[in-house]
């Protein structure tokens, strides 16, 4: 440990936090997840794996990442999910490798669901609502909340890989 008290460990917990948050923010303001954001994540983990503190099973993460990402392309084919949210969900496979997968996955299946429900209440309910002399249309709200648009899944995706993430051997178990 240096001086400061962050370890290698932490830091690259960080970046991966920040990227997670960089991917939900974007997807919940422009509904896209750019692809340097999930690169970014999947470059993390080849870049930093090396130099952690227990040794990787290479094939459980890239079979993990390999596994959902032919998963998830049947739902992209059939529009059911957006090419951002398949690229994320495949780069946080990289970091749970099939240890933690079925964990990931289950948390971001919970969070989305409570996520679509969420914004289906919120958009019926501000559907025809007055805010001072204005009348709530598609006009004065964000496009997050118009009835109509698709649920940005990111913003369920990024706290479901902080948690798990947050248990990950490679980068020294934070809360675990």
């Amino acid at each position: 440990m240096n001086g400061f008290g962050i370890t290698l460990p932490y830091a690259v917990f960080v970046a991966y936090c920040m990227l997670l948050v960089a991917a939900a923010a974007f997807d919940t303001w422009k509904f896209i997840v750019p692809n340097r954001v999930s690169f970014g994540l999947a470059g993390l983990f080849l870049i930093s794996a090396p130099f952690l503190p227990l040794p990787v099973d290479w094939l459980s993460h890239l079979g993990a990442a390999g596994a959902v990402l032919a998963v998830c392309f049947v739902p992209f084919a059939m529009g059911r999910l957006g090419g951002g949210d398949v690229k994320l969900v495949t780069a946080v496979s990289l970091w749970t490798g099939f240890e933690y997968l079925l964990e990931f996955l289950v948390y971001a299946s919970l969070a989305g669901g409570i996520l679509a429900l969420v914004l289906v209440l919120i958009r019926r309910l501000l559907k025809g609502r007055p805010i001072g002399q204005v009348g709530v249309d598609d006009q004065v709200l964000p496009r997050v909340l118009r009835i109509g648009e698709s649920v940005p899944y990111a913003l369920a995706i990024a706290p479901a890989a902080i948690l798990v993430g947050g248990l990950l051997p490679v980068v020294g178990r934070p809360w675990a």
